[in-house]
């Protein structure tokens, strides 16, 4: 008597999503030089420590685990597995495989952006005159030894009301005189070009809470500046790896 299989219409889902589990899995082994005994989860939240998943990614990716051995592991009725994937479980499981295994490039996804540096000595009139007729916002400000703060409009604004209220005019001085009036929130951090859209968010919405990224070719504060990133860029990053 011949066997009678189970007819499959379509993709097999349970085949589908082992193979993108089994990708994710491989793939974190190899990133964080992980044991063979140490276990998914463990990589999982190392993972996210290490700002190769988001919270998010790491909580479905728990989730799956549990799915996983279901499949896995668990009883077979007429050679099917007991638990079945949903489509958009699937689906899910695949968007992060491919997240993890081609991560967006934050530099390379964002809009081009012209970056206008100033110097110390340089006149305030100068920084005010571009953001009259640009929409730039935000200037790496470099010194004789290299870079020292981040002009912001807000500084420019607490200037300006300073300077007002002590001269009832403004007497236009040096970019270095009105980074006096910047707040220690006013900061940029460096990353390099190839920070992901992840390593970004984590950066900007981490304990340190800096004002904006700033990516130079190595991350590194005596290289060109080329691009920064600031908090009207963050939908747009967040979109990008954010699980549909």
């Amino acid at each position: 008597m011949n066997e009678q299989h189970p007819r499959v219409d379509g993709p097999d889902l349970a085949i589908a999503f082992l193979a993108a589990f089994n990708d994710i899995e491989a793939h974190l082994r190899a990133k964080l030089s992980a044991r063979r005994s140490d276990g998914f989860r463990w990589m999982v939240r190392l993972a996210e420590k290490k700002h190769l998943i988001s919270a998010n990614q790491a909580a479905a990716l728990d989730a799956f685990a549990e799915l996983r051995n279901a499949i896995s592991h668990g009883p077979y009725d007429n050679l099917r597995p007991i638990a079945d994937p949903r489509p958009d479980t699937v689906a899910t499981i695949v968007q992060i495989r491919d997240l993890l295994l081609h991560p967006p490039i934050a530099l390379e996804r964002l809009p081009h952006q012209n970056v206008r540096s100033l110097q110390l000595g340089d006149p305030i009139r100068d920084a005010l005159s571009i953001i009259r007729t640009t929409e730039i916002s935000q200037f790496p400000v470099y010194g004789d030894a290299g870079y020292v703060a981040l002009l912001t409009t807000n500084t420019i604004a607490r200037w300006v009301a300073a300077d007002l209220q002590d001269n009832s005019r403004l007497d236009a001085g040096t970019v270095g005189e009105v980074l006096d009036y910047a707040e220690s929130s006013d900061t940029a951090v460096f990353m390099s070009r190839t920070a992901t859209a992840q390593e970004v968010i984590d950066t900007m919405t981490g304990p340190a809470l800096p004002w904006s990224v700033i990516v130079t070719e190595h991350g590194k504060a005596d290289q060109k500046p080329l691009r920064i990133i600031s908090g009207r860029d963050m939908r747009a990053l967040i979109e990008l790896v954010d699980l549909k």
